[in-house]
């Protein structure tokens, strides 16, 4: 019974000698939702699976329709889409055509990667400058080749190939970024 409290441990130690800061990238996912702009979420394998949570909780924010539109979308979820691009142009493109068909000036672009190396979420950094979006990733490991080519990152920095500790952080950020959105949108709205 070992390996649970390990796991856990592990987890902890993460979190305590990650830099985790999320108050920039709450303040452009504000801002971005109070111009009307849309948030583009992607990520592959558990990081998929982590971008359709988020998407979840920053469009279900439960406080009623007084508070601005959040317009966030996870560019993970069509299956069939994805499919069609992966088959047709390939699977390197799957985010960047949506992207280049979906997304405009001041849309932001989240990556969800583990290892930051992905060539799916390059490319859609890659057509994210072209299209004036700004870039945020939360990576682990030692942030791969996405960590320099984004505007702004959170680093869960581990041993390479620590997948599952590392999503489970990616998760932990998501949700204290959507519980800080939904108290800034709010606050807004009603004075304290």
């Amino acid at each position: 019974m070992e390996e649970v409290p390990s796991y856990f441990n592990n987890l902890v130690q993460l979190m305590r000698t990650s830099k985790i800061e999320i108050s920039e990238i709450c303040t452009i996912l504000v801002n971005a939702i109070h111009r009307g702009n849309s948030i583009w979420i992607m990520g592959n394998g558990g990081s998929a699976s982590t971008a359709e949570h988020f998407e979840t909780d920053l469009a279900y924010i439960k406080k009623g329709n007084s508070l601005p539109k959040i317009r966030a979308t996870a560019l993970t979820s069509n299956s069939a889409l994805i499919s069609a691009i992966g088959n047709d142009i390939g699977f390197d493109e799957i985010f960047a055509q949506q992207l280049n068909r979906k997304a405009s000036n001041g849309d932001v672009c989240v990556l969800i990667s583990a290892s930051g190396n992905s060539l799916n979420l390059i490319r859609a950094v890659e057509v994210s400058k072209k299209l004036g979006l700004e870039t945020v990733a939360f990576l682990g490991f030692d942030g791969g080749k996405i960590l320099n080519l984004v505007d702004y990152s959170i680093l869960v920095s581990s041993k390479i190939g620590n997948y599952g500790p590392v999503e489970d952080v990616h998760l932990a950020i998501c949700h204290s970024i959507a519980s800080r959105i939904s108290s800034v949108l709010e606050s807004k709205i009603e004075p304290s």
